[in-house]
């Protein structure tokens, strides 16, 4: 568990606490436009970028450090959402294969 906690450090060292709730709610953003038809895969990480960074620049005003975190936490949420679905997909198969 020692990994973990050094992980949680890196992450906190980079995102400032108050833009890590930004994280979630750009992975379900991507979710529901990942479910949009007339929404093209490659724009989700590009609108999670745009909406991250305008959130942090609301938040913060008008510095570099909030686009910074903007595109922080939007990378974060493009990760996890390709680390969860990817896992998802490779349990899937897996779990098919096996079946077989």
């Amino acid at each position: 568990m020692a990994g973990d906690d050094m992980e949680v450090t890196i992450l906190e060292s980079f995102i400032n606490p108050e833009s890590m709730i930004l994280i979630p709610v750009l992975y379900l953003i991507g979710l529901f436009l990942d479910q949009t038809p007339k929404v093209p895969a490659w724009s989700t990480p590009w609108i999670k970028v745009f909406v991250g960074v305008v959130f942090c620049l609301a938040y913060y005003g008008m510095i570099i450090e909030a686009v910074v975190q903007g595109i922080l936490v939007a990378g974060t949420a493009v990760l996890m959402r390709d680390l969860i679905h990817k896992s998802i997909d490779a349990v899937r198969e897996n779990h098919k294969n096996n079946k077989k």
